[in-house]
């Protein structure tokens, strides 16, 4: 028998005070928490909670009809809630890479599915600019993130596998390739392991066979799960159950709170990431007569049928509710143990997910605000009262207020600022913006991309190189147009040339360094 470590024997106690039979422990006074050996007075820790494809347009926290996040409700009673927060981007890669570094995706470059940060701005991620200070700990189970992850591993202290939870840590490929991890993310899975053709059928049957023995709960997954067992497509060999994933963080957690340093935690949840699989209990829920407002098809969408838009909306929603039950859990041992006294709690997205327009999902030309528009809570240490920020903000924004709440210094490379509430100050006329370009040469200009741009009340987008819809811009105000139904290009000639004046001078700028 192997021999249990002092940091296991904290995961597992940890991981008990989670859980309904660890009342007793969860009981224990606050200064549990707050005295831990060596950290100075002053020194608070960072944990931020990353939930994937969220969209805030489908949060109940923000107006949404379905009753989805009364525990997200919870802490922002107790926190500062951002109300016109984005996301640089529309799906994994540039959105993540755009938190974890605070640029824009046409500064990064990590702009393509699985893309990499500028190999000269590595060190500008938030693990190296908080320094060797901070015990600097990350989890991504989004293995697009993970990617990322292994680009800044020599600034990350603990470096969690994205199966370290699942129901896969011992798959044939999973982790198996350090040097390249896109390569076994990505490569061998769809080739050597599928079961689809054209592939390897030995090779798909032999992964297959490996995650049936060895994982118990396979055996349950169409009863408990009458849609199956969640995994992590396009890695469909990646199963999962959200409470492993949720009891799994709680008990990172409660290890490193025991830590001398303090720390910084970045912990990357799929969900609620399509597929949308819950268990049968979250399954039961808004089978209502809901239906949001009616939109035409977009020119560049897949062209989905309302009829399956509605349905997948529904299966969305139970798996964000599914998500904010965990989340409670959670939410409930940090309350418990007192961390909420000396940490920073940061909940966010890395982008939306869309269900109008005859499109579903993320990683579309389309940058509506269902796609772009994320959630951001900040619980700052010992905060009781909520506060409530409208002004236009961006994931931009994150890694600078974090260094500045630290006492870093924010290099000037940055593009964002510090939020308000947290040393900046509301900007309602500020320029944000986001964009999609994965169909576009990372090494080369942008050409060929979707690019966002919110000011004031109104918000533009540019359209550029897609065949057959050529150079197109649709503008609104979405004060007195939150759906996005009108289109002003027509009528409000003004604010589109304004508007479009300074986007394509932004863009310039960003693309001059890449023309041939």
């Amino acid at each position: 028998m192997s021999k249990i470590t002092r940091r296991d024997f904290l995961k597992i106690g940890a991981a008990f005070c989670a859980s309904a039979a660890g009342v007793a422990l969860s009981r224990l006074p606050l200064s549990f928490a707050s005295q831990r050996n060596g950290n100075p007075a002053n020194a608070k820790n960072i944990i931020i909670l990353l939930f994937d494809a969220m969209s805030a347009k489908n949060l109940s926290l923000y107006g949404y009809q379905r009753e989805t996040t009364p525990n997200l409700a919870r802490l922002a009673a107790r926190s500062t809630v951002y109300h016109s927060h984005y996301s640089a981007a529309n799906f994994t890669s540039p959105g993540t890479a755009t938190t974890l570094t605070g640029m824009y995706p046409w500064k990064h470059r990590a702009f393509d599915q699985g893309g990499l940060v500028k190999r000269s701005l590595v060190d500008q991620s938030i693990f190296n600019l908080l320094g060797s200070g901070y015990h600097r700990a990350a989890f991504a189970q989004n293995l697009w993130a993970d990617i990322l992850l292994e680009q800044f591993d020599k600034n990350i202290d603990t470096h969690l596998a994205p199966t370290s939870f699942t129901a896969s840590r011992d798959s044939l490929w999973v982790g198996k390739f350090k040097n390249d991890p896109a390569l076994g993310w990505d490569t061998f899975p769809d080739f050597l392991f599928s079961l689809n053709l054209p592939a390897s059928l030995v090779g798909g049957y032999l992964n297959a066979y490996e995650s049936l023995r060895k994982i118990p709960y396979y055996r349950y997954g169409f009863s408990d799960y009458p849609k199956g067992i969640p995994n992590m497509l396009p890695f469909a060999g990646v199963a999962f159950r959200n409470e492993d994933i949720f009891a799994g963080v709680t008990s990172e957690i409660g290890a490193l709170q025991q830590g001398s340093n303090p720390y910084f935690g970045y912990f990357h949840f799929f969900s609620p990431h399509e597929p949308y699989r819950v268990n049968k209990e979250y399954g039961k829920l808004f089978h209502d007569n809901y239906k949001p407002a009616a939109k035409p098809v977009h020119a560049l969408s897949e062209n989905i049928n309302d009829a399956t838009l509605l349905d997948k909306r529904v299966q969305y929603d139970q798996l964000i509710a599914n998500v904010d039950g965990e989340f409670g859990k959670l939410l409930d041992f940090l309350e418990k143990q007192g961390i909420l006294e000396d940490s920073y709690l940061v909940v966010t997205s890395d982008h939306g997910q869309l269900f109008e327009r005859g499109e579903h999902g993320h990683s579309t030309p389309l940058l509506f605000e269902p796609v772009i528009r994320i959630p951001l809570i900040i619980s700052a240490p010992g905060q009781t009262t909520p506060r409530d920020v409208y002004t236009p903000t961006s994931n931009i924004d994150l890694v600078p207020t974090l260094l500045g709440l630290a006492g870093r210094e924010i290099p000037a490379s940055l593009d964002g600022k510090l939020l308000p509430g947290f040393g900046g100050l509301p900007e309602q006329d500020r320029s944000i913006y986001s964009m999609v370009s994965y169909e576009n040469s990372a090494f080369l200009a942008l050409t060929k991309a979707t690019i966002a741009m919110r000011k004031g009340n109104y918000k533009l987008i540019h359209y550029m190189g897609y065949p057959k819809h050529g150079d197109v811009d649709e503008l609104y105000n979405l004060q007195d147009d939150p759906e996005e139904l009108k289109n002003l290009v027509k009528s409000d000639t003004t604010t589109l040339s304004r508007m479009k004046e300074e986007m394509l001078g932004a863009l310039d700028a960003a693309n001059k360094p890449y023309r041939k």
